[in-house]
């Protein structure tokens, strides 16, 4: 320090000539002098903290951005694995529920046991092999080996469980991922979804009990009778990855009668994991609790130094066998356990990675996210970058500004020297100013001396001229500046005006309240300034005003996490809302309670309106600005308006949301009606169409087989759905001569008559079934008025057994009253 001082006073010394030693010259160099050390000495501390700052805050910054890294990545993980045990867990209720249903299905053996729905004995028949099969046309696959004869207590066990179709194909149709649900019984029967033909592809003599997914649930082996799964496999029927669960049936008694299981495949599960993001590189994998590989995108296999066709999915990743696999690889499974709880940091081809790791209780995987530390991390560099180019910056800066604050000290210096030297000239520059016209140059009053009496005559008189062109100045900036006033509010009021034709436009273009609230609250921010707008709406049970749109920053972190105030308690809007008065709130009194929200920390005032449809309040409109009391007169009649329109687009959107919900159940219903009725009819008419042909017509079942002639070898089919209602109930099929060209029109006229032949054929099924209705009324109001004229209890249970057997045929009746009435000998066949 002492020796820049010493180098400052040599350098003004050689500025200034030696002649130049007078009062005004030393008064310049010592001023310049105590200037540029005080400068100097306040740059050197500055810079010195600076630097120290600049440090401590970086190495904060890192810390947090660490922390918010291994949050971040500690619930990406969470979540993930919670979704994969949700798709377990759901798999794990199917086949609890399928061997639920089953067996009490057989603990009611007795009853269910008719053979009306399906008779083993008349459905299932022996192969040559000795094995016996059902009907390919059949839901389920039925198979019993050879060695099984069929005894009445496998073909009453079979009736009963052939019933599951009721319930089986819609779990199917529900889980596109499940391949397979099957049932393998203690006589070593297998009932199979869908049929496949199982008696076609497994031996004669197949035994289901000794499949693994049957030994491991049966009780011998599974006494506490849970949910088994099996290890994951390469499905033989080109399915992919494939894993088994199963469970063991037993009826009501606890008796053992077999095991259920489901085939998943586990496709939708390696689309997941290939599909989890982190970072720029970041992925996924699964294995099992033996190490098995489940899920890994092509990235892992690039990192863990093995390809897709060397360990594919279902293998496990054994040091042992894989040669290639890399040691870091070796330490991340066996670290494994340990990342579960804890994020743990390995060096993979070279670049410093995460690990972490989340158990999937339901099936004992384990899920896995590696990601550079780098992706994570590169915030809290950029930031140091940031920090290092503005201190660069700032020194810059401030060695500018050193100059520029010794040049200023330089000429003020130099402004007092003269002042002090020569006041005359100060008069003579303010007179040539007046007569320049500069009436607003005044004359400094330093003394009451001669000088100073004349400087103050001098003002006076530039006072009063610069008086009177004032006043001229002013008339003409007043009128200029209510012009002006004038010009801005009709400009404000087109905006205004604009902005409520734009809602108006909205609304009539958009129908999806989703995407119409957020056009309003960006129209409203941009035609009224507002830096805030949000558009609350009461939910179902009127208990909270929930934000459904909203165009600030802060406004869509609040939306994100479903911000929500309390009707008629919490805030502007909770008032609101509860009252349906509107409000305005400023940044003053007892007002200032209002704007404590970190999310919106520039508001100075606010404003909510109440949104109404004939009298209830369904929501509220909030606006808000950074102008203390913002909101003038005009702003409130304008966005009442707007508020009006807000309210009615809402509710417009609401019904047009329930009347679509309506339109597609009601045409779902009715699609199902029509999808079921017309399935059951040709079961329940043995009649599955009819031929026409130069012979006649020719009705067709099951069991009718169409011979292929000559004739028909030289003929083209044309083949056409009947459509009902978007339903195919059948087809309509035409032969025509190889040779002959069938045209458009003709293909017209084949679809038209398919249509009619759907309208008819409907209409003659309401028809017969209006009759069968008709007909069973009938007969129920007979029976019913035979019971009615009797008073004896003997015969009217007499006359109910008669009348049933008479309407079935001679079937047997019996009748049997409870318990307690049979002392009195009240049983009538």
């Amino acid at each position: 320090m002492k020796k820049s001082t010493t180098s400052a006073l040599s350098f003004f010394k050689d500025l200034l000539p030696e002649r130049l030693t007078s009062l005004r010259s030393r008064l310049i160099l010592g001023n310049m002098i105590i200037t540029f050390l005080a400068i100097t000495g306040m740059g050197y501390y500055v810079y010195f903290r600076a630097q120290e700052s600049n440090a401590l805050l970086a190495n904060q910054l890192e810390n947090n951005v660490r922390s918010k890294a291994e949050n971040d990545l500690f619930t990406t993980t969470k979540e993930q694995a919670a979704l994969l045990d949700n798709f377990f867990a759901s798999m794990r209720e199917n086949v609890s529920t399928i061997g639920t249903i089953q067996g009490r299905m057989l603990s009611q053996e007795s009853l269910l046991n008719s053979g009306l729905f399906w008779d083993a004995a008349t459905s299932l028949s022996r192969l040559a092999s000795g094995s016996w099969d059902n009907s390919n046309t059949e839901v389920a696959s039925i198979f019993i080996p050879a060695d099984v004869e069929l005894t009445d207590a496998l073909s009453s066990k079979l009736n009963v469980l052939k019933q599951t179709e009721l319930t089986v194909p819609s779990i199917l149709d529900s889980n596109p991922d499940i391949i397979a649900i099957y049932f393998g019984g203690t006589f070593r029967e297998t009932i199979y979804y869908p049929n496949i033909d199982l008696a076609a592809i497994v031996p004669p003599d197949f035994d289901v009990t000794g499949r693994p997914w049957f030994v491991d649930a049966a009780p011998g082996n599974n006494p506490d009778k849970n949910i088994v799964w099996s290890t994951p496999y390469q499905d033989a029927a080109l399915n992919g990855l494939v894993i088994t669960t199963s469970t063991p049936v037993l009826n009501v008694e606890g008796e053992f009668q077999g095991v259920a299981a489901m085939d998943i495949q586990l496709n939708r599960i390696t689309n997941i994991i290939s599909n989890i993001k982190v970072g720029e590189t970041g992925y996924a994998f699964l294995i099992d609790k033996d190490n098995r590989l489940i899920a890994l995108p092509r990235a892992g296999y690039n990192d863990f130094g093995f390809t897709g066709e060397a360990v594919p999915l279902g293998e496990i990743l054994d040091p042992a066998t894989l040669t290639s696999m890399s040691p870091t690889l070796i330490d991340i499974l066996n670290n494994l356990p340990e990342s579960n709880n804890s994020i743990l940091t390995v060096n993979l081809g070279g670049v410093d990675r995460f690990i972490i790791s989340q158990q999937i209780p339901e099936v004992d995987y384990s899920l896995a996210i590696i990601v550079p530390t780098e992706e994570l991390l590169t915030e809290s560099a950029a930031v140091r970058a940031q920090i290092a180019e503005e201190t660069r910056n700032t020194i810059t800066v401030s060695i500018l500004l050193v100059a520029l604050i010794l040049a200023v000290a330089s000429f003020a210096t130099l402004g007092i020297a003269n002042r002090l030297t020569t006041p005359l000239k100060s008069l003579t520059g303010v007179a040539n100013e007046i007569i320049h016209g500069n009436f607003d140059a005044k004359a400094e009053i330093e003394n009451r001396d001669e000088l100073g009496t004349l400087a103050e005559t001098l003002n006076i008189m530039t006072s009063n001229f610069k008086s009177l062109v004032r006043s001229l100045e002013e008339r003409v900036t007043e009128r200029t500046s209510e012009l002006k006033d004038e010009l801005v509010r009709g400009e404000v009021r087109g905006k205004q005006f604009e902005a409520i034709a734009k809602v108006s436009q909205a609304i009539s273009a958009t129908q999806n309240l989703q995407d119409l609230l957020p056009q309003i609250s960006n129209v409203v921010s941009e035609y009224f300034g507002f830096y805030h707008v949000g558009i609350f709406i009461n939910d179902a049970s009127n208990q909270y005003a929930v934000l459904g749109a909203a165009n600030s920053p802060g406004g869509k972190r609040m939306l994100k996490r479903g911000h929500q105030l309390k009707i008629g308690e919490q805030g502007i809007v909770g008032y609101v809302t509860g009252t349906g008065n509107p409000r305005i709130a400023l940044d003053v009194g007892e007002d200032v309670v209002f704007f404590n929200n970190p999310d919106l920390p520039e508001t100075h005032s606010e404003m909510a309106l109440p949104l109404k449809i004939t009298g209830k309040i369904i929501g509220a409109l909030d606006v808000q600005s950074t102008e203390p009391n913002a909101f003038s007169k005009e702003d409130v009649e304008v966005l009442s308006t707007l508020s009006d329109q807000i309210s009615l687009a809402i509710e417009n959107a609401r019904l047009f949301d329930q009347t679509q919900k309506t339109l597609v159940e009601a045409e779902a219903i009715q699609r199902q009606y029509i999808r079921e009725t017309w399935s059951r009819l040709p079961k329940e008419e043995k009649l599955t169409g009819y031929r026409y042909s130069i012979a006649g017509a020719i009705p067709l079942d099951e069991n009718t087989e169409l011979i292929e002639s000559d004739e028909n070898k030289n003929r083209q089919e044309i083949s056409v759905p009947i459509i009902l209602r978007g339903e195919k109930i059948g087809t309509l099929s035409v032969q025509v001569p190889k040779s002959e060209h069938v045209g458009t029109d003709q293909v017209d006229l084949i679809k038209a008559v398919a249509e009619r032949v759907a309208l008819s054929a409907e209409n003659a099924r309401l028809f017969e079934e209006t009759t069968r209705r008709a007909e069973r009324e009938r007969i129920i109001s007979d029976i019913a008025g035979k019971i009615g004229t009797s008073v004896r209890t003997e015969s009217i249970l007499q006359t109910t057994a008669q009348e049933l057997s008479q309407i079935l045929n001679g079937a047997d009746i019996l009748i049997k009253l409870d318990a307690q009435n049979k002392d009195n000998g009240d049983e009538t066949r």
